[in-house]
């Protein structure tokens, strides 16, 4: 049992108000804790500090064997979430999950969406507020850039046309002070598909669809804020994670998985991930979001994807940090 590793979870940096993905987080880390707790693994849940010197300081208090990365905002935004990773990796401690590169590419949406065009991976048209031309029609959701967690996102961002979309992403820009896309909507099947590393590369776990119960035409099917976080809202209790599917769609979930991998080498995905995706009327999918580090907690898509594939909690938190000690 002395051989067992120290592990040191981090997790960001509690504000007087905090956003509702990072209390999630805090939550999340507690989980963790008590799965590291059932391993036999010490560890302890410690703020991540901005200055380097501070978060070095940190470290050499805990003298961790590896860092578990669940840090979500930096300063209270999205766009350092890579930050974390590169100071572990000037510090050449092990840690658990995606790259901070791969971080970067894949929580800004822009970037995301020239990564997949390289890769030649199917995505929804898109364009930000400056080069999306106005004037076409079709329906589009106005997401915002940088941040994830369906921040600042409502029925309100899907609208008729460019003109409305470029108009409705301004007002958010001007609400929220931070940067927007504009993607082309796909009205149709939503899917995820988690991964997890194993010595012999990313296993694919069982995938799931998104079903949008008793959703009336005045409702269109996203997942916005009130259906990710707002437990009380006709949202949230009628958006049902299934994972029971037809002979029919055997075919579909085949290329869901193939395109994952393609997504997860082409990103250079590490530890556990997830890709989203919808499913336009002709059966065609396209990807939406590509998830570095998504959301561990026990109620959330990676690990109810795991319990699918039988693989406990714990026995995910196991995977996922051999797998980055592995890499060292």
């Amino acid at each position: 049992m002395n051989d067992a590793p120290h592990i040191l979870i981090i997790v960001p940096e509690l504000k007087e108000l905090e956003p509702d993905d990072n209390l999630a987080t805090i939550s999340t880390a507690r989980e963790l804790a008590k799965h590291y707790d059932r391993l036999g693994y010490s560890n302890a849940i410690r703020h991540f500090e901005y200055l380097p010197q501070t978060f070095k300081t940190v470290v050499d208090e805990e003298q961790p064997d590896c860092v578990f990365n669940l840090v979500e905002s930096v300063s209270g935004t999205s766009r350092l979430i890579h930050v974390p990773p590169i100071y572990l990796e000037e510090l050449r401690i092990p840690y658990t999950g995606c790259p901070a590169h791969a971080i970067e590419l894949s929580n800004d949406k822009v970037l995301a969406k020239h990564i997949l065009q390289l890769l030649k991976v199917p995505t929804p048209r898109w364009g930000t507020p400056k080069t999306l031309p106005a004037g076409e029609g079709g329906t589009w959701i106005v997401k915002a850039q940088h941040e994830h967690a369906s921040f600042g996102l409502t029925q309100a961002n899907v609208v008729q046309g460019t003109t409305a979309a470029i108009a409705r992403a301004h007002e958010l820009a001007k609400e929220h002070k931070i940067e927007w896309m504009i993607e082309e909507f796909v009205d149709g099947r939503e899917f995820n598909v988690s991964m997890v590393e194993t010595p012999d590369g990313p296993r694919v776990l069982p995938s799931a669809e998104i079903v949008f119960q008793n959703y009336g035409t005045d409702l269109h099917k996203i997942i916005d804020y009130r259906a990710k976080w707002d437990d009380q809202s006709f949202e949230y209790q009628n958006t049902i994670r299934r994972a029971d599917f037809s002979p029919a769609d055997r075919s579909l979930l085949k290329e869901l998985q193939d395109i994952s991998l393609k997504v997860w080498e082409g990103f250079d995905l590490r530890g556990w991930a997830r890709v989203d995706f919808r499913i336009d009327a002709a059966n065609n999918p396209f990807v939406i979001d590509v998830n570095a580090n998504p959301d561990l907690s026990l109620d959330a898509g990676f690990m109810a994807a795991a319990g699918r594939a039988q693989i406990s909690p714990h026995e995910a938190i196991r995977m996922i940090t051999d797998a980055a000690m592995l890499a060292g």
